[in-house]
This record gives structure tokens, sequence and C-alpha cells, in this order.
């Protein structure tokens, strides 16, 4: 009996199988620039719960949960084209200064107007590149697997303004 209901569910992981493959091998490449405004009059990234200890050459503090609604942008600087936003939040950890994303990005332009990808995972801020993972997304997007290679391309380190470089690499998937 125990030997039939493994043949069964042997069959039923086969029958599956096409379901997890993506349809395209190579990866679609995406790159944005990230916008994170924490100072001034209009910032993007606001910390809505502040933790116990400061973090020494950030402005951050062990603990601390920011909301973000950052602009991405086409080239680096901050009046270049818009082309989407990240939209999520951060957590900030202590031991080695990095923070916990989960986040999507929105896109508001091109092909793509309209999808997102969900991103979620751990960014070592002292690490030249970091990589998050892609765990889906919607619209173009949708059942989306990957990662993003996340870059600071500048940092004020006194206010917490940066600008991140994004390379997406995204695994579409057959829905047929």
């Amino acid at each position: 009996m125990a030997s039939h209901h493994l043949q069964l569910l042997s069959l039923l992981f086969l029958s599956l199988t096409p379901f997890l493959v993506p349809a395209k091998k190579d990866p679609l490449h995406l790159h944005f620039y990230m916008q994170e405004l924490v100072a001034g009059p209009n910032p993007t990234s606001i910390v809505v719960a502040k933790g116990p200890t400061p973090l020494p050459g950030t402005p951050y503090r062990f603990g601390d949960i920011a909301v973000v609604d950052d602009a991405l942008t086409q080239e680096p600087e901050p009046n270049s084209t818009v082309t989407g936003r990240a939209q999520g939040f951060f957590t900030v950890m202590k031991s080695d200064p990095s923070v916990d994303w989960v986040f999507n990005l929105v896109l508001s332009c091109g092909e793509y107007n309209g999808s997102s990808l969900a991103i979620v995972g751990r960014d070592l801020l002292v690490a030249p590149v970091r990589e998050l993972a892609i765990v889906g997304g919607s619209g173009a997007f949708r059942m989306a697997r990957g990662y993003v290679l996340l870059k600071t391309y500048s940092v004020n380190v006194e206010s917490g303004d940066a600008v991140l470089e994004l390379d997406a690499f995204v695994y579409l998937f057959d829905e047929e």
C-alpha cells in the first residue's frame, strides 16, 4: 500500500515539473537607481519605529524599522527619468550593520508598466555588492524568480540620503 502511495506521489511530482521550469533560460536584466531620501522636506524613507542602540557611522539604530517609497530612476541623478518606485520596508540589524529588506519594485513606464517584482533579503551595508532574492511578482512578472545585485552608488553619511544601484536578473515563467 505504501509503495502505491509513493508511486502516485512520484507521478504527481513529475506531472507538475513543467510548471516549475523557467520559460526562458536567460534572465531578463533590468537596471535602476534607487533614490533614498532620509533628510529634507520630502523624505522617501521614514523610520516608523526607533531602536534603542545607535549604530556608529550610520543615522540608524539597532531595531529601527523604516518604510520606503523611493523613486527608481534611469540614471543616478535625482532628476533623471523615473521608471518606478521601490516600496516596502527594512529593519536594521546590529551585529554587522545590515538591513533586512522586504519591498516591491513597482514599474510605471515602458513595456512593464504596472508590473512589480517582490524582493526580500539581507543587505550587508559594508559589502561592495549585495544580493537580494526575487521571490515573485505581478503583471508581466507573475511567478518570477531571480536576484537583485545591489551596490551603493553614493551616500551622505550625515543625512542618510543614498543612491543605490540595482541590477535585477529576472527569470520569467511560462504559464501555459
